[in-house]
C-alpha cells in the first residue's frame, strides 16, 4: 500500500448517527407505551384511594403521566430527525485518507477519524433509480456513518484500501431495512392492539369491577406485545466477512459460509441467496432489504469476498497436521510445539508463509486456521500478530474472530477454541 496519502474532492459529504437516533425512536415509543403501564401497575399495587391520599404517589403518577404522554413523542421525533440529519450539515470537502486513518475537510474545518476509529466501509454505486454518484460509506465506532460522493466506484474501492477496511482485511455490518419501519408499525398497530385486548379484558372488568388485575394485565399484555411487534421489525444486521455471512434474526443469527453459497440474486430492494452443500438441494434465503444501491453494495461485497476466499485448492499440505480434530486441547498444543521445535522452526518443513497462508485462507476448516495461528504464536514471529490480526478482522464469526486474536497472542484456552468447532 502506497505511503503517499489519497485525496478525493466530494461534492457531498454527510455524517450521520442512525443507530443513535434508532435507539432514541425505540426508547421513545417505549416510553410512550411503557411507562402508562407502570401508572397503571402502580395503581393496581396501592389502589386509586392510596395514590390520592399520597401527595408523594399523586406528584410522581403526574410526572410520569408528563413524561410518558408528552415527552416520550418527541423523543421518538427527534430520533427520527437525528437518524436522517447530517452534523456538520452536508457540504461538498475534500476526504484525505493514509495509514493513520482519514481527514474530511468540510467548510475550513478538519475532523479527524484514525483507523481504529473505522470499524467497516461499503461502495454504494450509483444507480438511475436512486439518482446518485458512487459513494463511499465508513461506518464508525458507536454507529455512525459517514458518507462521501466519489467520482467514481474505483475510487471508492481504493479509498476503502487505503483505510485497511476493504473486503480482504476488515468485515463489514450493515443495517437493513428502514429504521422509521419499527416505529411507524408501532404507531399503526397501537390502537388495533389496545382494541382487540378490550374485548377480552373488559368482560373481566365488568364481571369483578373491584378487581384490581384486570388493568393490570390489560397494561402489561398491551406493552409485552407491542415490545414484540417493534422487536420483529426492527432492522437487521448483516456482517459479511472473508469467512461467510451472517444475517441477524428475531431469534438467533443465521451463519452461512461462503462455500454453501451457489448463487446470489438482486432485485430491485431485496438481495437473496441460493445456499446448500454441494449434491443437496439448495435453499433460497432473504439476505437483505434496502434500496437499489445498498442491495448493489452488498451483493458485490459478497461477491468479492467470496472471489478472494480460498488461496488454494485444499491449502497447504501442514494444515491437517494443525487441526484440533480428535485430539485432546493438551494433545493439540503439545502437537504443534513439536511441529515446530522437532526440527528447529526456522528450518523445518513449517514455514512461516505456509502457517500464514492456512491462517488468511477463510475457506479452511477454522480448527486449521486456529492451529496455524496458535503455532505462529508460540513461534513469536514478528509479524505474525499483525498478519493474524488482518485476518481475524477480516472475519464475520465473533468466535472464529476471538479465537484468533487470543491465539496470536498464545492466549487461547480450550472453551473459546471449542466455541468455533462445536
Amino acid at each position: 500500500m502506497s505511503a503517499e496519502p489519497l485525496v478525493v474532492a466530494s461534492p457531498s459529504i454527510e455524517h450521520r448517527r442512525p443507530r443513535f437516533g434508532g435507539w432514541l425512536m425505540r426508547a421513545g415509543f417505549g416510553g410512550f407505551v411503557g411507562i402508562p403501564g407502570l401508572i397503571v401497575t402502580i395503581l393496581a399495587i396501592v389502589g386509586p384511594a392510596s395514590v390520592d391520599e399520597s401527595a408523594l404517589l399523586s406528584a410522581l403518577c403526574v410526572f410520569l403521566g408528563i413524561l410518558g404522554l408528552v415527552v416520550s413523542p418527541f423523543v421518538s421525533l427527534a430520533g427520527a430527525v437525528l437518524t436522517s440529519l447530517s452534523l456538520p450539515a452536508r457540504s461538498s470537502g475534500v476526504l484525505r485518507a493514509d495509514a493513520q486513518g482519514l481527514v474530511v475537510v468540510q467548510a475550513g474545518k478538519e475532523h479527524h477519524f484514525s483507523r481504529a476509529a473505522i470499524e467497516g466501509g461499503l461502495v454504494l454505486p450509483g444507480t438511475l433509480l436512486d439518482g446518485k454518484r458512487p459513494r463511499v460509506e465508513l461506518y464508525l465506532r458507536r454507529g455512525a456513518v459517514l458518507t462521501a460522493e466519489v467520482p467514481d466506484g474505483m475510487t471508492a474501492h481504493r479509498v476503502l484500501d487505503r483505510l485497511g477496511v476493504d473486503v480482504s482485511r476488515r468485515r463489514v455490518a450493515v443495517l437493513c431495512g428502514s429504521a422509521y419501519r419499527p416505529l411507524l408499525t408501532g404507531c399503526v398497530s397501537l390502537p388495533f392492539v389496545c382494541f382487540l385486548l378490550c374485548i377480552p379484558f373488559g368482560y373481566f372488568i365488568t364481571e369483578y369491577p373491584s378487581a384490581r388485575w384486570p388493568p393490570l394485565a390489560f397494561a402489561w399484555s398491551v406493552l409485552l406485545l407491542m415490545g414484540f411487534i417493534v422487536r420483529l421489525t426492527r432492522p437487521r444486521e448483516i456482517i459479511v466477512g472473508s469467512d461467510g455471512l451472517r444475517i441477524g434474526g428475531l431469534f438467533g443469527d443465521r451463519w452461512i459460509r461462503h462455500s454453501l453459497v451457489r448463487a446470489i440474486e438482486e432485485k430491485q430492494r431485496a438481495l437473496f441467496l441460493e445456499v446448500g452443500e454441494a449434491g443437496k438441494p439448495s435453499r433460497r434465503i432473504e439476505a437483505a432489504t434496502g434500496d437499489p444501491s445498498f442491495i448493489m453494495a452488498v451483493a458485490g461485497r459478497l461477491r468479492l469476498a467470496i472471489a478472494l476466499g480460498s488461496n488454494g485448492a485444499g491449502g497447504p499440505p501442514v494444515g491437517a497436521e494443525l487441526d484440533p480434530a480428535g485430539k485432546s486441547f493438551t494433545e493439540w498444543k503439545d502437537k504443534l510445539q513439536s511441529l515446530l521445535l522437532h526440527t528447529g522452526y526456522r528450518k523445518s518443513a513449517v514455514t512461516y508463509e505456509e502457517l500464514i497462508a492456512v491462517v488468511d485462507d477463510p475457506d479452511l476448516p477454522p480448527g486449521q486456521r486456529i492451529g496455524a495461528a496458535m503455532a505462529l504464536g508460540i513461534a513469536k514471529h514478528p509479524d505474525a500478530r499483525v498478519r493474524i490480526g488482518l485476518a481475524a478482522d477480516a472475519c464475520a464469526d465473533d468466535a472464529m474472530k476471538l479465537a484468533l486474536e487470543e491465539a496470536a497472542e498464545g492466549e487461547l484456552d480450550e472453551r473459546t477454541l471449542r466455541r468455533v468447532l462445536d
